[in-house]
């Protein structure tokens, strides 16, 4: 181990030969740096990569420096670095470079001589960027809104360090465990040509394989119809080099020997292995291109060893097998390959319309555990997204007003946001120390990102623009799910609560406390009113948590957009009116809900007037223990999803639980104790047309050496027909029918963990027979399925004794203060019609409040302290409201991004949140005029960009692809054409079709 420590140190400084002559001014990257193709022979492209974990086994720092070698022998510095001099001395070869995150940190600690040589390798093809994005995000557990902000990291950092050639043309996902059909549309909308992966149902893929049909045209959205088509190729065999074939220094194939006269001479016998392999390959495929990647998990730590043998393998192949045309390549090259040979002998392809999930490798192993692990991590990640879209707005605004530029305070939230998109990130398949460290950069981005939010929201509200002396610290309850908020236990404070949404809205704040007596003043003077409710668990690790929570309203707040309140204690005041009742309906006949007054449990939900029959209840799955003594035994981990065979059924915790009712002015609540670790608050707010369940699980019971995993399951008198609807990343809705697959034969052995799919957002139940949707949205990406007609099922927790043996080697088995991880989450319950032609859709009902989640209004609070800061003393300096729009934007458009682009320019995105023919009403394009619509700035000019804002629109241009039809003569893809808007808009006036995100950089 010591010698191969020091081989790659050597190899790692090593000066490297020159460059050839300098010709650094000429640029021939892209399709023209390929090398050629032979028309009639077989072509293989070998793919030189390195695939780099962003934190697994080993923490980002760790793997980007290598230490901790018992761990794992992984060093990203000696994988860059040495490839880079591999490829210096070889003008030949190729290398690709995936994840922003590593190589940004790489190359900051370059010299500008070492910058340059980067540069002039990326513009001759050479070293070619591949997905761009800060890292290789999951496509189950991530949200829609931070996989674009990733990707636009990314994006533009590679434009800022290496220019138009380092911009990417391809989506490499080649590890995640599955793949959605929103992140297919995501990257057609960034202007890739195409994507490749590895991982897919095990039966999908001998079908694949069996039919030829390893590579299809992939139509990300029906909304967007035809400009969402992506060329989408499964690799071959995995995304490893070939058994036999490894050179690296981490394998231990016998390298080739091309000495004739030595006797351990052994080039065509490798040649000849290696024609047999791409030969069999080829069969797979509709062209004369095999893609074969020669690299895989942090390899290429010593880049020549591998790149030597592949020089030899090529030469080689020229020698004996010149049937066989084998040269270096990227997966780019390889597509322009497979393109151009495709239009001229009129191959077709069949056409993608669902997605890759679940993903199963094996009979018994449904890799559906992970759309659920680390739920705390999974929430935490959700508030970062909140958080960031906020405090972009905020510097946006900042800077428009005052000049003050803060962007940079954002630069650790945006890249630590990246880097919990990994897929063995969010996913919750890393090991315990390796989720630490990622909540510790999450937690460093966010205190860094309010850095000052303080002083932009008191500029924001200044009567004279300017916070001066007012110095009230503003901050985040982050801890305030475990009844912690520090500025709130003092004797005056003020809450400022911002709103991110494109349209005003109304915010219940709920604050712990350990007073119960306020006054509580809003813009007019007025005073408002509030309840105090009981904390729904006392978190004994916290010694400062509150035994209430302060509730009250703040209403109507403005648009990207601001409403402060001054909070005093009193001491003399009467408490609020909350009364403990016996009742068991609470709410009214408008909106409501009754507890069934035997077993303590949900029985009816009323919303707008509407009565359903709905129970919900906590039940568990005993996950298998698994064994070594063959894949029926597998266990359930942190990857995998797989009841006990005894107990495949779920098992309710209690069929009685006990409750109590608390009822106030404006919200109800039933607080249910379901056993000694599960508790749950139902509550409904009166002004709201939803309910919402606010729930405790853990630590989870292990006391009977079993593993446990806790699930939500509400049933509801609707008739499913064994169809249920899942979200996609948290936007497009996807039809699943029960122990049914749409390309492939599904078989039942897992008949729980093969339902399984992963919910970010909603999961629906729709009965046609009553025009009724019923919906449950999430606050984090949980797995659900509906296993039986009218239930549907969220689980929330899961707490396992074994390895599921698919690599983190560590049972999920989250400890915390010496014990079980809790968590805390919540779920929401609406309901309405299908179609309606006098009020809201179930859909719009939906839509509306998946925005409120996902961009929920933002509440700041900060210790008031001090005479100087009274009510009277303030409204002499702040406006009490601010809003960054001068009207709401309609209820189907929504500001996705508005951040900083550079010095002088604006990264604005808007979006249609609604899919076409999803609503009669809201499902139509719609045209926005943002000339006059921000109230800090006037729009001077405005140009249209990708979605990654990193190539101005009319500069990108794709490949065309030949597609199968129907029988009956149909187009086998939804061909919505969309009018190419050109990429300046000179009136300023945006139209978008349904699910359509346009992006721009405007001048101010």
């Amino acid at each position: 181990m010591r010698t191969v420590l020091i081989l790659l140190v050597l190899i790692y400084w090593a000066a490297g030969k020159p460059l050839e002559a300098d010709t650094r001014s000429e640029k021939k990257c892209g399709y023209q740096s390929c090398h050629k193709i032979h028309r009639t022979k077989l072509n293989v492209h070998l793919v030189p990569h390195s695939h780099d974990d962003v934190g697994w086994l080993k923490t980002v720092d760790q793997y980007f420096f290598g230490s901790k070698t018992n761990i794992q022998m992984a060093g990203i510095q000696y994988i860059i670095g040495s490839s880079i001099d591999a490829l210096r001395s070889n003008p030949d070869r190729r290398f690709i470079q995936v994840e922003t995150a590593f190589f940004w940190k790489w190359w900051k600690q370059q010299s500008e001589q070492v910058r340059d040589d980067v540069r002039y390798l990326v513009n001759n093809g050479r070293l070619e960027i591949i997905n761009g994005a800060w890292s290789m995000n999951d496509e189950a557990a991530t949200h829609y809104h931070s996989i674009i902000d990733q990707f636009t990291l990314g994006l533009r950092t590679i434009n800022d360090t290496l220019g138009e050639c380092g911009q990417p043309k391809i989506g490499w996902q080649i590890d995640p465990f599955g793949h959605s059909r929103e992140m297919a549309s995501i990257f057609s909308q960034l202007g890739f040509e195409g994507q490749f992966f590895a991982r897919l149902d095990y039966r999908d893929s001998k079908l694949r394989h069996n039919r030829s049909e390893l590579e299809m045209v992939w139509q990300g959205s029906p909304s967007l119809g035809k400009s969402s088509n992506l060329f989408t190729g499964v690799l071959y065999d995995f995304y490893t080099t070939p058994a036999y074939f490894c050179w690296d220094v981490l394998c231990s194939d016998v390298p080739i020997n091309n000495d004739e006269e030595s006797p351990d001479y052994n080039e065509l016998d490798i040649v000849n292995r290696f024609a047999d392999y791409v030969l069999k390959g080829s069969k797979y495929f509709n062209t004369n291109n095999l893609l074969v990647t020669m690299g895989g998990d942090f390899t290429y730590q010593a880049a020549e060893m591998f790149f030597n043998n592949m020089d030899k393998l090529i030469q080689g192949f020229r020698k004996f097998r010149p049937d066989i045309n084998i040269i270096y390549s990227t997966p780019s090259c390889y597509l322009k390959a497979v393109n151009e040979i495709s239009k001229g002998n009129g191959i077709k392809y069949t056409v993608k319309t669902d997605d890759f999930f679940p993903y199963a490798s094996k009979t018994y192993s449904y890799w559906t555990g992970y759309f659920t692990s680390r739920p705390n991590s999974k929430r935490f990640e959700r508030q970062g997204n909140n958080i960031l879209q906020v405090t972009k707005q905020l510097v946006t605004f900042e800077k428009l007003l005052n000049g003050k530029d803060y962007s940079k305070n954002l630069t650790l939230l945006k890249e630590a946001m990246g880097i919990m998109q990994h897929h063995d990130a969010i996913t919750g398949t890393e090991k315990q120390h390796v989720v630490g460290d990622y909540v510790r950069l999450l937690e460093k981005g966010i205190k860094a990102a309010e850095t000052n939010v303080g002083s932009i929201i008191h500029d924001l509200l200044s009567k004279d623009g300017t916070s001066g002396n007012l110095k009230i610290k503003l901050e985040s309850c982050l801890l305030s799910n475990v009844s912690y908020c520090h500025p709130s236990k003092a004797d005056q404070f003020t809450v400022a609560v911002y709103n991110p949404l494109s349209r005003n809205a109304s915010h219940y704040v709920r604050l712990p406390v350990d007073k119960t007596r306020f006054q509580i003043t809003g813009s007019n003077g007025d005073d408002i009113p509030y309840t105090i409710m009981p904390a729904i668990a006392n978190f004994t690790d916290f010694a400062d948590s509150s035994p209430s929570d302060l509730v009250f309203l703040a209403d109507d707040i403005p648009p990207l957009g601001l409403k402060y309140f001054h909070l005093k204690v009193q001491h003399t005041r009467d408490i609020p009116k909350i009364k403990e009742v016996v009742q068991h309906r609470l709410g009214d006949e408008v909106s409501g809900f009754t507890i069934d007054d035997v077993t303590g449990l949900l029985q009816t939900v009323t919303l707008n007037g509407v009565t359903l029959k709905v129970k919900q209840e906590f039940m568990y799955y005993h996950g298998a223990n698994g064994s070594n003594l063959g894949e029926e035994n597998q266990a359930s981990g942190a990857y995998i999803f797989r009841p006990a065979d005894s107990t495949r059924t779920a098992v309710s915790f209690a069929d009685k639980v006990t409750f109590t009712v608390h009822s106030s002015e404006f919200v109800d609540e039933v607080h249910q104790t379901i056993n000694s670790w599960i508790k749950q608050v139902i509550r409904l707010y009166k002004q709201e047309n939803y309910i919402e369940f606010d729930w405790v699980v853990g630590p989870i019971d292990i006391s009977t050496n079993s593993g446990t995993e806790v699930i939500s399951r509400f049933t509801a008198d609707v008739d499913s027909n064994g169809t249920f609807y899942t979200d996609s990343n948290g936007r497009q809705m996807l039809r699943r029918v029960r122990d049914y697959r749409e390309t492939y034969d599904y078989t039942d052995e897992e008949p729980v963990s093969g339902n399984y799919y992963p919910i970010t957002s909603r999961i629906t139940l729709r009965d046609h027979s009553r025009n009724l949707e019923i919906a449950v949205l999430n606050d984090r990406a949980q797995g659900g399925s509906s296993l039986h007609d009218g239930q549907m099922e969220l689980m929330v927790h899961r707490r396992l004794l074994n390895d599921d043996d698919f690599g983190v080697q560590e049972a999920l088995n989250e400890v915390e203060f010496d014990k079980g991880v809790i968590a805390r989450g919540q779920h929401f319950l609406t309901f309405g019609p299908i179609k309606s032609d006098d009020s809201k859709t179930s859909s719009a009902l939906q839509r509306d409040l998946a925005q409120k989640k996902i961009l929920n209004a933002w509440v700041f609070v900060g210790n008031a302290t001090g005479d100087e800061f009274s009510y009277e003393n303030l409204k002499e300096k702040i406006n009490f409201q601010f809003s960054g729009l001068r009207r709401s934007l309609p209820p189907n458009v929504q500001i996705l991004t508005l951040e900083p682009a550079d010095d002088r320019s604006i990264l604005l995105r808007l979006e249609h949140v609604f899919e076409e023919g999803e609503d009669d009403v809201l499902s139509k394009p719609v045209a926005v005029d943002i000339a006059d619509l921000f109230t800090l700035f006037n729009i001077e000019s405005i140009r249209e960009t990708t979605l990654g804002a990193n190539q101005w629109l009319d500069d990108n241009e794709k490949l065309e692809w030949d597609l199968h039809e129907y029988s009956d003569g149909r187009a086998s893809v939804n061909y919505i054409e969309e009018s190419r808007v050109g990429s300046s808009l000179d009136d300023f006036v945006v139209t978008l079709t349904p699910m359509k995100i346009r992006t721009f950089i405007i001048y101010v």
